[in-house]
């Protein structure tokens, strides 16, 4: 296995899944495509079944700094379950070229949303504090995880620190409902045959790895830092495959 398919999950992990936001695995499936030559579908497949294993560790890890609010938890891992399945039977059905478009667009989306400071009017909404809020974040972002091969977290933090949800918290919640949503499509890429098993522990090992060190280094982060950083890396890595999808 070349180095540098090690290389990417393990930064990606270190500097975004674990400093900067636990976003799920936003850097391994345009890693995965540019530079271990997998079709895309399965380069998808592959990012979000190494998620499944962080995505527990995270979980763990954030239950026992005493993080995670059930009570929130609950209709966020809910709703990513039912929806993980149908995002990857859409994603089966689409083409390369419309799923690379859609990462980038969903990469920038994450990170414009994540920049905008949140406002007095966004602090006040109580209905995405509200179980059926939770719910409704839950299932989207859980659909964008079995579409796109990234951790549902990618829309579900920068949302939830637009709605007033401090950024550690944010990613403390993400981590529980991307474990069903990460599972429901994995299951569905498992029976379309999207998954590479033999580069999957390479690149799990490397997440792992690279949260473990990454989540001790965010505590030390300002909440404005943490939020600039997600917001600027989103940004970065979603207009680099938009143009270079573009230009292929």
């Amino acid at each position: 296995m070349p180095f540098v398919w090690l290389v990417a999950p393990w930064v990606e992990s270190l500097l975004v899944d674990g400093v900067v936001s636990g976003v799920g695995g936003v850097l391994v499936p345009p890693a995965l495509v540019l530079l271990s030559g997998l079709e895309t579908h399965t380069a998808m497949g592959t990012s979000l079944a190494a998620m499944f294993f962080l995505t527990l560790l995270g979980t763990w890890m954030f239950w026992r700094l005493g993080l995670i609010r059930w009570r929130e938890a609950l209709p966020l891992v809910l709703g990513g379950g039912l929806a993980g399945w149908p995002g990857a039977w859409c994603n089966a059905r689409l083409d390369a070229g419309p799923l690379i478009y859609i990462l980038g667009a969903v990469i920038v989306l994450a990170g414009l949303c994540a920049l905008r400071p949140p406002t007095a009017r966004d602090k006040g909404n109580l209905f995405w504090h509200g179980k059926a809020g939770l719910f409704g974040v839950g299932a989207a972002t859980g659909f964008v995880a079995g579409l796109t091969g990234v951790g549902g977290g990618v829309l579900s933090v920068p949302w939830m620190i637009i709605v007033g949800y401090a950024p550690l918290t944010a990613v403390a919640l993400s981590m529980p409902f991307q474990v069903l949503a990460t599972l429901s499509g994995s299951l569905a890429n498992v029976t379309g045959g999207y998954l590479d098993y033999n580069l999957l522990p390479g690149v799990t090992l490397a997440c792992l790895f690279g949260f473990w060190r990454g989540v001790a280094a965010a505590r030390r982060m300002s909440p404005l830092l943490l939020r600039r950083a997600i917001g600027v890396v989103c940004c970065a890595l979603g207009v680099f495959l938009l143009v270079r999808q573009l230009m292929s």
